[in-house]
């Protein structure tokens, strides 16, 4: 089987990385109409399988994906857009100055990527500028649950080695709202990233307007950075306001000591994790998170939870 992976593309034409080399492929049109649930068929980080007819080559199937980051196409619709697939790492970047450290978005991410099952990093950046107590309070208690939390700061060089490692080899997502300083990360990591970013590639879509389309690029250590205008909006796609707790690793772990088994715990009696909340035992702004979350997801679940077939 020869296999390839979707670097970017929209249609039926797409950039891809065959063969050590960076080239073209159309997909075989029957590809564009397997779902009637996904915006687009193919997405950045998708492997797929390549046959050559000669004439170029034709992406024939899509392979089975491990994880994928997506969100609804449209507000209002029931229409997934598959932003991309296969991700290794996910650096969720927040910043203690100018946004400040925001853990209601840090959390309806982490649920996401735990749902994916995507190793997911936190990332608090900006950190020359001073950590408060109360962002030292959120730190902590996102350590204490079991995530990886760098401190960064691209003026001082802290926490930027560990960051290199990471994405060396992998393909890497950085996700975070505007002005928390992803671009200086990035620029830190790989010098020449931002040229990548804003240069025209070699190979062009012809006709196509593809700025507002997710793309890979190359690092210098080997690995690849998803860029992706407006990835900081994605949804809670497929995820079910019932599953929700699963995805909140220490209320998973105090679920089995409630007293209804199927608690879902916003108000019932016997609820360990209303306790645990209560008692300090876990961090009470992630338990104030989880009902918010809880609440969007139960108010769109027409919207947000369609199994996938």
């Amino acid at each position: 089987m020869k296999k390839a992976r979707v670097l970017y593309g929209n249609g039926n034409e797409y950039a891809i990385l065959y063969e050590k080399k960076e080239t073209s492929a159309f997909l075989r049109g029957k590809l564009l109409h397997t779902t009637k649930r996904s915006h687009h068929p193919v997405c950045p980080g998708d492997l797929v399988r390549i046959e050559d007819e000669g004439s170029g080559l034709v992406i024939a199937e899509i392979l089975p994906r491990r994880n994928k980051i997506s969100r609804p196409a449209n507000y209002g619709i029931r229409k997934e857009q598959v932003i991309a697939a296969n991700i290794d790492h996910l650096f969720l970047i927040t910043s203690v100055y100018s946004p400040r450290l925001n853990t209601g978005f840090l959390d309806r991410i982490l649920a996401y990527s735990n749902m994916q099952q995507i190793d997911t990093v936190i990332v608090v950046n900006k950190t020359d500028y001073g950590i408060t107590d109360e962002e030292y309070e959120y730190i902590e208690g996102y350590r204490s649950i079991g995530y990886e939390v760098l401190e960064t700061s691209v003026k001082e060089g802290k926490g930027i080695e560990a960051v290199k490692q990471l994405t060396e080899g992998s393909i890497s997502a950085f996700v975070g709202n505007s002005g928390v300083g992803k671009s200086s990360l990035l620029n830190s990591i790989d010098p020449d990233i931002g040229q990548k970013v804003n240069a025209t590639s070699a190979y062009s879509l012809k006709g196509k307007h593809t700025t507002k389309q997710a793309r890979l690029f190359g690092l210098s250590n080997g690995g690849y950075i998803l860029d992706t205008p407006g990835i900081r909006e994605f949804g809670m796609w497929n995820m079910d306001f019932e599953e929700l707790k699963n995805f909140f690793p220490e209320i998973y772990r105090l679920s089995s000591k409630c007293r209804y088994r199927n608690c879902l715990h916003t108000d019932e009696p016997g609820c360990a994790v209303i306790e645990a909340a209560e008692n300090g035992e876990i961090p009470l702004f992630r338990y104030e998170n989880y009902l918010k979350i809880f609440e969007t997801l139960y108010a769109n679940r027409h919207l947000y939870f369609t199994k996938d077939k």
